[in-house]
């Protein structure tokens, strides 16, 4: 194949891949008129994408706000000689616990994110993890509480006007789980089948929640990125009353992918994806400019242990 074949083919499989990961709704027919393909070709290369490993599954992303979460990371120094950290880390939190693990740049090697379900199980894990910290060699560690979601895998996190209530979030975090199981989109007969209910009433819920916010979007799970661009994590410090200008001047940005407000003083965390240095230095650069920040910290993100 020609090298101009092979650019126009990474070109659309990327096109397929970005449009996989930010959908609002589920429907290939949208995806395939966005991209000026045809919904029978789209649906053909996601087959076939699942089968060369590009898509792994795929995930609802729920809106951080609609259940009570305990959300932190941890960033952690370690070494290559002490493989059991990260083992103990992998083996013991499941990924609905701890959703990233990664290896970064800077004063720290690794980076963890989790997620709790109330403050017992918070507080229980919290033991653990100061048992495994005090096991390392350097014994140097930070922990950075969330205290809100900006925005979530690409998805602006809007205000809700009421909680999900446990029976509504079962549903929701069981269909989570069809993830690894069925092709995208998401099929309301297969997810109806598998919690023994009707499809009109998925399909009723699955609309409703999304139009109230529950639901943020769709998103695939790809190890594309993560070999073809750089991710970081960039700590943000702005001026007392600025942080706002931030926040809105990353939110349309489609590099920054994660955006949570913190309980430090870089009270700001992103996580953003470049498709080389420069890009990330214009990025910086263009930040200090027009979001007035004061100072950043970078983390760039070297090893893939667990990324959503």
């Amino acid at each position: 194949m020609s090298p101009l074949k092979n650019r126009k083919s990474n070109e659309i499989i990327e096109k397929i891949l970005y449009a996989l990961s930010t959908r609002r709704r589920s429907s290939l027919r949208g995806i395939a008129a966005e991209i000026g393909i045809s919904s029978t070709w789209l649906r053909k290369q996601i087959l076939i994408m699942r089968k060369n490993g590009l898509i792994k599954s795929w995930q609802l992303v729920l809106n951080p706000l609609s259940h009570q979460q305990r959300i932190f990371f941890l960033l952690l120094k370690t070494n290559p000689n002490e493989p059991l950290v990260v083992n103990e880390l992998l083996n013991n939190y499941n990924q609905n616990l701890l959703s990233t693990l990664e290896g970064i740049t800077g004063d720290f090697s690794l980076i963890c994110r989790f997620h709790f379900p109330n403050a017992t199980e918070f507080l229980n894990s919290l033991d653990h993890l100061y048992e495994l910290i005090g096991e390392t060699g350097f014994q140097k560690y930070q922990m950075i509480e969330v205290i809100k979601v900006h925005k979530e895998q690409g998805f602006p996190v809007t205000t809700l006007k009421r909680k999900l209530k446990s029976g509504e979030l079962k549903i929701l975090l069981e269909i989570q789980k069809l993830g690894d199981t069925y092709d995208f989109p998401p099929s309301t007969y297969k997810i109806a089948k598998n919690l023994h209910v009707n499809q009109p009433a998925i399909y009723r819920k699955l609309t409703k929640w999304k139009n109230e916010n529950f639901i943020l979007g769709y998103s695939v799970y790809t190890p594309y990125w993560q070999g073809k661009y750089i991710h970081a994590y960039i700590q943000v410090k702005a001026p007392l009353g600025k942080y706002k200008l931030t926040i809105d001047f990353c939110i349309p940005d489609n590099r920054v992918r994660n955006i949570y407000r913190t309980n430090q003083e870089y009270s700001l965390l992103l996580r953003t994806r470049h498709p080389n240095l420069a890009d990330l230095n214009n990025f910086l650069k263009i930040l200090y400019q027009k979001a007035e920040v004061e100072d950043t910290l970078t983390l760039i993100v070297l090893d893939f242990l667990r990324s959503n």
